[in-house]
């Protein structure tokens, strides 16, 4: 599990995986995550580097009526994907959902994504029947 000490070295993996988009408020968001209960940023490290950062939540969901877990970020570094890494992550994630008596896990992935599906599927996740949208207050214009 990471601190909010971890924040600069998992950031190359967030650079990578939203390229470069990285927001003013992002540290700040990074140390929540790690530091409320409802929350959780997993690390894989390998020869005291992370390699691949998982970032988790827990909510209510009136949907699935009870707790669902969601999978907010997942990634592994470039040169080191294909070696179970990611899967890893996944599995720790599922076992402690189970025990937090979760009903279900949830996973946004892009649609042009293939490997994250089949890596999705291969875990035996399901694809939603469901779109999902934004709106995004900072840019929205009020009416």
């Amino acid at each position: 599990m990471a601190e909010t000490s971890d924040y600069r070295v998992c950031l190359p993996l967030f650079e990578a995986l939203y390229h470069g988009d990285i927001g003013p408020r992002f540290k700040q968001t990074f140390e929540s995550f790690v530091s409320n209960e409802g929350s959780l940023v997993l690390l894989a490290e390998y020869s005291n580097k992370v390699i691949g950062v998982l970032v988790g939540s827990y909510h209510l969901d009136i949907d699935g009526e009870g707790n669902i877990a969601k999978v907010d970020a997942l990634i592994v570094d470039q040169k080191l994907r294909k070696k179970g890494i990611g899967r890893k992550l996944m599995c720790h994630f599922i076992t402690m959902a189970r025990r937090k008596k979760c009903k279900a896990i949830k996973s946004r992935i892009n649609r042009k994504n293939i490997v994250a599906q089949k890596f999705h599927e291969s875990l035996r996740f399901t694809e939603a029947n469901t779109f999902e949208y934004f709106l995004d207050f900072e840019n929205a214009e009020e009416d």
